[in-house]
């Protein structure tokens, strides 16, 4: 597995959010706002959780978009816990319609994590998070 530094992981996100919105009067600087929105989340999230602690190696960091969907986080973890799907640590923003939210999971769950969010009719991206933070 490679391991990815932070800016590397919050780049990827941003240009996968992007390209997402692109062509609804979105503009770069809201995106990068809520991609830091998230990230810090995320961040605050693991710290509070386990102090010192780091994520698993088999973790991923999931960004999952979707527009018009406010409550997206909750229905992330819901459709999740359905599938058998433990969530560490979550964070969400929205820029206009488009809500995103980023959250980490256990990695050998993948399939559980697209199932869920083809339920929601949303869009997911995985990123590796070993070494990310």
């Amino acid at each position: 597995m490679v391991s990815l530094r932070p800016d590397e992981i919050r780049r990827t996100l941003a240009e996968r959010v992007a390209r997402r919105v692109q062509g609804h009067g979105i503009s770069r600087a809201s995106v990068d706002g809520a991609v830091d929105k998230v990230l810090g989340a995320l961040s605050e999230a693991q710290d509070e959780a386990a102090p010192g602690a780091s994520r698993p190696e088999g973790s991923v960091v999931a960004a999952v978009t979707g527009r018009s969907v406010p409550d997206l986080a909750s229905r992330v973890r819901g459709a999740l816990a359905k599938e058998g799907v433990a969530v560490g640590a979550i964070g969400s923003a929205t820029a206009g319609n488009h809500n995103v939210v980023t959250l980490s999971v256990d990695g050998p769950a993948r399939a559980a994590r697209e199932r869920g969010a083809d339920m929601l009719k949303v869009s997911v991206t995985f990123v590796p998070g070993e070494g990310a933070r």
